[in-house]
Parts: C-alpha cells; structure tokens; sequence
C-alpha cells in the first residue's frame, strides 16, 4: 500500500533538507513519515513530527550536480552529493523503482551497514512507500556514506545464534574510540586479529538474521542493536531487488556481527515474559503519539516483521518502548 497524498506533501517539504545532520547524523524526517502514514498516523501528527524535525535539519550551499562525474567518483564526497542525487533521480525515472535497484544495489552491497545502517534503511522506506525520490535519495545517501566494514568470509559449523556469543568470548573488551555509531563499528574491523576471526555461519537465512537480531536487542535494550532491528526490516525489503541474495544477506551479517561487538560487547541474555498489555492496535496509537524518532520507527519494523515471522517477541519490545509515551488521543 502506498502512502497518502498528505505524507507525500510532506516528504516533498522534507526534500529540501540534506540526508544527515550535524556530525554525520542521520536525518530521520522522511523516514518518520512514512511509518507514521504506514501505522495510520493523523495529518496532526505527521506535521507535529516535520515541524519538530526542521529546526535540526540542514541546507547545506552546495555546487550544481555535474552529470559528466561517474558515480563512484561521488562517493564519500560530499561536495558531489548533488550530482550523485540527480544521478539516481535519473535512474529511477528511467527504469522504474525495480529496475533501479537491480541496477545499481550490487555496488552498494558490501557497504550495506555502512552509517549504522541508515542509508539501506532509508532506501528500504522509499521502496515501501514506493516513492521514487524517497528511493533516490537512500542510494545517494548510501553512494555518500559508502565504507566497507571487513570481515573474514570463512564459514564455520556454528548457527547464527551461536556465532555472537563466541564472538563475545574472543573480543570481550573492544577498544572503542570516541564517536558515533558508525565510527565504533569502524573501530571493530580494527582490532588485532580481526580478520582471521570467523563471523559467518555454514547455513545462514534471512530469518535467522532476523531472529538474532530481535533476541539481541530484547536480551540488551541497546541503542545500536535497535539499528538491527530496524535493519533487517529493511533487508527484507530490498532483498527481492539483490540479484545475488545470499551476498547481501552475508554483508548484513558481518555487520550486525560488528555492531554487536561494539557495544561492549553486552552479555545478550534471557527475558522472562511478562505478559503484553497492549495489543497493537494500542501499541500503534501510542508510537503514533511519540516524538522519539527511533521509537516511531523501532514500532514500525516490529509491527511489519511480527506480521512476516509471527514472534511475539516483536510485540514485546514494540509494547517496551512506548510505553512510557503519554496515553493515546481517542480515536
């Protein structure tokens, strides 16, 4: 289902705005949009979350896109940001969001965590809102951030639910500079050793990755292992668009792996259930109240995997998160 005329006014206001922020922030204004219209958000409370946003977010004076620059040469410049925009503007234009994407992803792919992985999840909303421009700028934003996380590619008889626990074990203190998610990420790839520590699994499917990720962050609460989450919605999204699956799914892996790793890494541990009060529908009319982008978007991808897998475990950390937001207007 694509998204209502309203949200699509908004997203062209919010067009306006540059993709990241401040020290490499991502702008989540687009993004928050699209899951508010997605979770039945009023017209009140998509503007309430742009008017909240704006303030923060930058314009940037910018050179004129040159169109005679190859891609690659507009990655991680951001002084060719426009040309690498209007590059997949035109893309899309000509070949469809589909085409686009099986065009110009495989590039893209071995820096899919890249920026904590924003700009796969930002692309991954403008497919599901099929929303050509939104798509654009996901994979100039992606072209923009493109930085490879390297990893050993050895396979091992272990499942993917075993592989970060032995991780742990190997790398029980990381040496994390300064910086934001990404640069910890970063500071991952750089330990002694790394290279010759094995982080994939023999079997690896997209619903083991998903399960890993919703069992971390439920076991942790940690802010980076929300990204995950939010990101193996998107992996489910833009997989159908991968001409070869398995290399996307193994890229996202090692990312996830690494940003494990970062945290600490955090013992992942058991929850006891206690019980969901809210169903959805209430969880949604309170994410829908929230002013916490992470929050809004976190519920999102909950509500769209718990209707892919089935895991209440969706639920439980959707219900978590917003429930200390204000108590929902009546319907």
């Amino acid at each position: 289902m694509s998204i209502t005329r309203y949200c699509t006014e908004l997203l062209e206001a919010a067009s306006h705005y540059h993709v990241r922020y401040g020290d490499r922030l991502a702008n989540h204004l687009p993004m928050v949009l699209i899951a508010l219209d997605k979770m039945g958000g009023t017209h009140k409370q998509m503007r309430r979350a742009f008017d909240r946003s704006i303030p923060h977010l930058e314009r940037p004076q910018l050179p004129p896109p040159d169109p005679g620059i190859p891609i690659e040469e507009c990655r991680n410049r951001e002084e060719l940001f426009p040309t690498a925009l209007q590059y997949y503007e035109t893309q899309v234009k000509q070949h469809g969001i589909a085409g686009c994407l099986h065009r110009e992803l495989p590039p893209l792919l071995p820096a899919i965590a890249t920026a904590a992985f924003h700009p796969l999840i930002r692309t991954a909303y403008g497919v599901d809102a099929r929303h050509q421009e939104e798509v654009a700028a996901g994979l100039a934003y992606w072209n923009l951030e493109y930085h490879k996380l390297p990893a050993s590619e050895e396979r091992v008889a272990l499942s993917a639910d075993e592989i970060l626990p032995e991780l742990a074990q190997r790398y029980p203190l990381i040496s994390i500079a300064p910086g934001n998610i990404a640069d910890h990420m970063v500071a991952v790839t750089r330990q002694q050793g790394w290279m010759e520590t094995p982080v994939q699994s023999e079997q690896l499917g997209l619903e083991d990755i998903a399960r890993v990720a919703i069992k971390a962050y439920l076991g942790t609460g940690d802010f980076t292992l929300l990204h995950g989450v939010t990101g193996c919605h998107a992996l489910r999204l833009l997989l159908p668009f991968c001409a070869e699956p398995e290399h996307a799914l193994r890229y996202f892996w090692a990312g996830l792996a690494i940003a494990y790793l970062s945290t600490g890494p955090k013992k992942l541990r058991e929850v006891a259930e206690t019980g969901i009060v809210l169903d959805w529908r209430g969880i949604r009319e309170k994410a829908r109240r929230s002013d916490d982008d992470h929050e809004i978007k976190l519920t999102y991808s909950c509500l769209r995997e718990f209707r892919q897998y089935g895991s209440q475990e969706y639920q439980h950390v959707a219900e978590h998160v917003t429930r200390n937001t204000e108590n929902p207007e009546p319907l």
